[in-house]
């Protein structure tokens, strides 16, 4: 399937599990992108966020969106799911056409897109996530950032192919271990 055919079958998806009012929601989310590889791209990386850290496979993107979103509508309201997604889709929006207003965080999101370090989205989603929600500082943001700017460059001087897909749960799982022992002092 194509990126265009696969969006078309995730809509087609929603049609019948979304009442009106939250079929009216997606379409304004996903009005907000220019086009459907935008779209599907976005969507790419919400659920390796959703996965663990695992991006779908190549040809599963729809299947894991019917299997995630049915999961989800099963603990959550359709209402509750749908502001997620619409809450990654700005920072994924704000991310991907740069537009952000702190200069530190413009010039270094720049920087990582111009590395095209793709990878690396859905830890910057979630890194974005917490910053909106106060769970880290401009401080954190900005040093992360700069991580994963240096990460990027890493990967390109030395042509490694190493990903950075997985960053985002590895420092999760750092941070939440050292948070655990820190509780547990």
């Amino acid at each position: 399937m194509t990126k265009k055919e696969t969006i078309q079958s995730v809509i087609k998806f929603l049609e019948l599990a979304l009442s009106d009012d939250a079929l009216a929601f997606f379409f304004q989310i996903k009005k907000s992108f220019s086009d459907d590889e935008l779209f599907y791209d976005f969507l790419h990386h919400y659920l390796t966020i959703q996965k663990d850290g695992l991006p779908p496979l190549e040809g599963r993107l729809y299947a894991d969106f019917c299997t995630y979103f049915s999961h989800m509508l099963e603990i959550q309201s359709e209402e509750k799911v749908l502001e997620q997604v619409a809450r990654y889709a700005k920072y994924y929006l704000m991310l991907k056409l740069e537009y952000i207003e702190d200069k530190d965080f413009a010039r270094s999101i720049s920087v990582i897109n111009a590395y095209e370090a793709w990878d690396a989205y859905p830890f910057l989603l979630e890194v974005m996530d917490d910053y909106e929600n106060k769970r880290i500082d401009s401080t954190a943001l900005l040093n992360m950032l700069n991580m994963v700017e240096d990460l990027a460059f890493k990967r390109l001087q030395t042509g490694e192919d190493n990903s950075l897909s997985t960053l985002g749960m590895d420092i999760n799982k750092m941070l939440y271990s050292s948070n655990l022992r820190k509780d547990a002092i």
